[in-house]
């Protein structure tokens, strides 16, 4: 309990489990070395070229994009929670949910130091949980759960800000570089998934969130798999796709699962 105050640094949490072994990383950072890695390897990538539909043509796939199209032997669809419709089925197989982020003005350096003073990265384990950092400018991040939809405008991370309010009241009315929100993919059994509904066309998706770590692991499992064929070789099994019962609903899912997780927060 010593230990946790000294890193979070107040008294919003009663205990905490520390893991050393663990790191961060900046997320767009990430993306944009492994893309530099790719393309030192021979990738070519396509920015602002959305697949709009897939199909099987003679012994392979062909992919049609706004501006062309791509045939291949094998493909694999990793576009988790904004699979749409490319599939069928797919899409139908998660519930594609909105996590929103804030992130505040570079913080004094007095303030950061009772923030996260030795840098690490944090959660809870709230049902809405919420996840925080610095960053190396000295920004407060903080995330969490959103409305279903897309947000049209600031006033829909308030209550991320709240929590921020809650959490660290010694930043106070301190204002906001940024909010951002994006969508992961959440499986009925929380686990990702990986799916062949047709050979050649491998899909890989489910992270519930975790993607950043998930989604590593996996894509370079998946990518051997589509190298070899060999699926022995995959450390999670090859599983038929499921859908969610009654998945039009899913705005009336996510209605009653907010509800019911706000309340169960209130009273832990």
């Amino acid at each position: 309990a010593e230990e946790t105050s000294r890193l979070i640094g107040n008294g919003a949490y009663v205990g905490a489990t520390l893991d050393r072994r663990c790191g961060s990383v900046q997320p767009l950072s990430y993306a944009r070395g492994l893309a530099r890695a790719a393309l030192k390897e021979g990738v070519e990538i396509y920015a602002r070229s959305e697949v709009t539909s897939i199909d099987r043509i003679g012994g392979g796939w062909r992919a049609r994009c706004n501006g062309g199209s791509v045939r291949c032997g094998r493909l694999i669809l990793a576009t988790n929670a904004y699979s749409g419709s490319l599939y069928g089925s797919l899409g139908r197989s998660f519930l594609p949910i909105n996590s929103f982020i804030v992130a505040t003005k570079p913080l004094s350096e007095n303030i950061r130091g009772s923030i996260l003073p030795e840098g690490h990265v944090a959660s809870d384990t709230r049902k809405f949980l919420l996840y925080f950092k610095l960053d190396a400018q000295g920004r407060l991040l903080v995330g969490g759960r959103g409305s279903y939809g897309d947000p049209m405008n600031n006033e829909a991370f308030l209550h991320i800000e709240r929590s921020i309010a809650k959490l660290f009241p010694q930043v106070g009315g301190t204002e906001y570089d940024f909010h951002w929100s994006g969508r992961i993919a959440v499986t009925p059994d929380m686990y990702p998934h990986v799916h062949e509904p047709e050979p050649g066309l491998i899909m890989a998706l489910g992270y519930c969130g975790r993607g950043v770590a998930l989604a590593t692991a996996m894509g370079a499992e998946v990518g051997k798999y589509a190298a070899s064929g060999d699926a022995d070789a995959l450390p999670w099994p090859v599983s038929h796709i499921r859908t969610i019962p009654l998945h039009s609903a899913q705005r009336l899912y996510v209605a009653a699962a907010t509800l019911w997780y706000q309340t169960v927060d209130t009273f832990r």
